[in-house]
């Protein structure tokens, strides 16, 4: 008798991915969004929520590992002793649906992991086209400086039937030509996660954690002529610190929580010369908080948008 395979498609778009973790014994620490942040469960010692899930499009990803999926790539994470057909059966037998019924395992499939993204970018675009963007770029406190590294980015995600979503975010590339995306519902990368390296000075190298305290900096400090290097992830700490090597002068502009000041420690341990600018933002969490705060104060200035759109559109 044929064994039953199992219909990794059904798997993916029955499975709800929220629902799994909390059979697990998982609960999201925060909201924001549409996006719900765990403590990460496939590391250890994680105590700032680095582990996010998107309820609407069902994929997640771990800052900490620059890694994420679907929900069969998940299993494969969590389980990584099993082999991948025991990973599926173990996903089933956790995955309750209403009722507490796992979901079923059908016949007659082909066992077949997915070869291709379920992503596809359409396009991309300079800002300014899309009011959304703008406004979530504005809302940061970064759009008047955003222009020369941020884009628009038009991509769709394949879900139930084959069906496709159309989505748009603010995007820059990376050093492996995957896509950071960002808008106020969802943050995650098209492609391969990797650092963003602008170029500038020679001997002059400053450090961000991510790019929108990079676009903070250039907000306070626009002739700044340094190169600058955008981690994306804290998990590319070693890379980074490898690559300042190269340069006799470093500043480094990392977040107020713990996995930022060991990166700051880390830093300062293996390169004793790097000056550490945190002190500029002190009080708040990060560069762009600072920055999302003190633009606050000057939004009640009329035209601010409205200008912006006008310029765009005069073009």
């Amino acid at each position: 008798m044929q064994e039953n395979k199992i219909d990794l498609q059904a798997l993916k778009e029955e499975t709800n991915l929220v629902l799994l973790l909390s059979n697990l014994g998982f609960q999201p620490s925060k909201r924001s969004g549409g996006e719900l942040f765990y403590l990460s469960m496939l590391r250890e010692n994680d105590t700032s929520p680095s582990f996010c899930v998107n309820e609407k499009l069902g994929i997640w990803y771990d800052h900490g590992l620059a890694k994420g999926g679907t929900v069969v790539d998940f299993a494969l994470a969590y389980w990584p002793g099993l082999d991948f057909r025991q990973a599926m059966e173990k996903l089933i037998s956790h995955a309750g649906g209403t009722g507490g019924q796992p979901i079923m395992v059908l016949p007659q499939q082909t066992e077949l992991p997915m070869r291709h993204p379920s992503y596809l970018i359409r396009q991309t675009r300079p800002i300014g086209s899309k009011a959304a963007i703008s406004d979530f770029l504005f809302s940061r406190g970064i759009l008047k400086v955003a222009a020369p590294y941020i884009r628009e980015v038009y991509y769709s995600v394949k879900k139930e039937g084959g069906k496709r979503m159309e989505l748009f975010a603010a995007g820059w590339q990376n050093e492996l030509g995957g896509w950071e995306v960002r808008n106020k519902n969802f943050k995650g990368c098209l492609g391969r996660k990797s650092m963003s390296f602008i170029q500038g000075s020679s001997t002059s190298l400053s450090v961000f954690e991510g790019m929108m305290d990079f676009l903070s900096w250039k907000t306070d400090y626009p002739q700044a002529t340094s190169s600058a290097l955008i981690l994306n992830s804290v998990a590319f700490l070693n890379p980074a610190i490898e690559l300042a090597g190269n340069y006799a002068n470093l500043e480094i502009y990392f977040d107020h929580d713990l996995s930022g000041r060991k990166a700051s420690d880390e830093f300062l341990k293996k390169h004793p010369h790097t000056i550490d600018r945190s002190q500029i933002y002190r009080g708040y969490n990060d560069y762009n908080e600072l920055i999302q705060h003190t633009s606050s104060q000057r939004r009640a200035a009329p035209g601010q948008m409205e200008n912006f759109h006008l310029k765009k559109k005069s073009r």
